[in-house]
């Protein structure tokens, strides 16, 4: 995979390979409040230093990046429009679609769109339950350690993500 050049056309690790035995772990510290440092490298395979961006009111929408040279990842999480979100994300990235979300997450997906690194190429987004609101989160990524199953890993983290949002917001997570 042409990981850190962002030359050239990448592929995406299939479900079926070989993959790294190494867990994605929820621990602190966390990037974009939701995201475990360490799983985000364990997955990405990054090891290069990363510069977070915030911006967004924290108690309603929030834009996160992680950049070096380019962004490596970015999350973006709402309380509003999820279903018109999801709807669009379907949309753009459907025929890319490498998993549907476990029931139990909500509803969402998990699309590779095998274009640069660059251009964050595996795109998640969950829509779920949490209190009286339905927020969103969406995570896109740069790319996956060769020899991970992106989209178990994607799952993980999306799971960690949702859970840090129940914590952070003082709410139970639930499926939409």
């Amino acid at each position: 995979m042409t990981g850190c050049t962002g030359t050239g056309p990448t592929s995406s690790p299939s479900p079926g390979s070989e993959t790294v035995a190494s867990p994605v772990t929820d621990s602190a510290p966390y990037w974009c409040d939701f995201l475990p440092q360490r799983a985000v490298r364990t997955v990405s395979g990054l090891t290069l230093p990363l510069q977070e961006d915030k911006s967004g009111v924290p108690a309603a929408h929030e834009i996160c990046t992680l950049r070096n040279q380019y962004t490596r990842l970015s999350v973006v999480w709402s309380m509003r429009d999820g279903d018109n979100v999801l709807n669009l994300a379907r949309k753009n990235f459907g025929a890319h679609q490498l998993a549907a979300l476990p029931a139990d997450l909500g509803k969402g997906l998990i699309a590779y769109t095998g274009r640069s690194p660059r251009t964050n190429p595996y795109y998640t987004m969950m829509l779920f339950r949490c209190g009286d609101t339905r927020p969103w989160i969406s995570v896109d990524l740069s790319e996956v350690a060769k020899g991970r199953d992106p989209v178990s890993d994607l799952t993980q983290l999306l799971s960690i993500a949702r859970v840090r949002y129940g914590e952070l917001h003082k709410c139970t997570p639930a499926a939409s």
